[in-house]
């Protein structure tokens, strides 16, 4: 059986990426849709820096990402241990 705390922290996990990758995706269409270019990509090959023309990244979702990565890492474990532990039904009279 899957422990309380293992669901809770899925959830979080589930809700925090979720809503970081919803929010990514609207953002992205709304700065098109404003703004018409697509988001491009352009890699400077001599400082190895990602130059872009997507909006900035607000800390909100920045932290939402985070929470949510640490939250799924810190469910794994926790998964691992519940199904390791599970118990066996006693009584049952077989080997």
């Amino acid at each position: 059986m899957i422990s309380k705390h293992t669901k809770i922290l899925f959830l979080v996990a589930i809700i925090c990426i979720g809503g970081n990758l919803g929010w990514q995706h609207y953002s992205r269409q709304m700065f098109e849709k404003v703004h018409h270019p697509p988001i491009f990509y352009d890699l400077d090959i001599k400082t190895g820096v990602l130059h872009t023309n997507e909006p900035h990244t607000p800390l909100l979702r920045t932290i939402l990402g985070s929470v949510g990565a640490f939250a799924f890492l810190l469910a794994l474990p926790l998964l691992v241990n519940d199904i390791t532990h599970r118990q066996r039904p006693t009584g049952s009279g077989t080997i």
